[in-house]
């Protein structure tokens, strides 16, 4: 989850989609990240939550045996390591980017880049 929020972060920085998130309000009218809090509105926040409780309940998403690889225990166990350290540095590189655009709206322009919203200068 934490690999698709860093990814999502950036992606939005480039491609917008070309529909209505509810009636009057298009994609390209949201803010990127944390600004995007106010401007969706309630019953979206209320799909969002619903949506991950029925996850957590029914357990939609889970262990499936499609797509696995037939690898032996110690390179299993091996790969599973190391998407566990990439999950715990996209978690870090999801609340950096976080720290950074909340601190563009508490005092905008503090790094020098007054157009910057959100942690990404290199695609300005």
């Amino acid at each position: 989850v934490a690999q698709l929020a860093v990814v999502g972060y950036v992606v939005q920085e480039i491609y917008r989609f070309p529909f209505d998130i509810s009636p009057g309000l298009k994609c390209a009218d949201v803010p990127n990240g944390v600004a995007a809090i106010d401007a969706i509105p309630a019953l979206g926040w209320a799909q969002i939550i619903f949506f991950i409780g029925a996850v957590d309940y029914w357990g939609i998403l889970g262990d499936f045996e499609v797509g696995k690889l037939p690898l032996e225990a110690d390179m299993m166990e091996k790969r599973k390591l190391c998407e566990l350290q990439h999950g715990r540095i996209a978690m870090l590189a999801t609340l950096e980017l976080f720290r950074h655009d909340s601190q563009n709206l508490v005092s905008p322009g503090f790094d020098g880049l007054d157009n910057l919203i959100t942690g990404l200068p290199f695609l300005y």
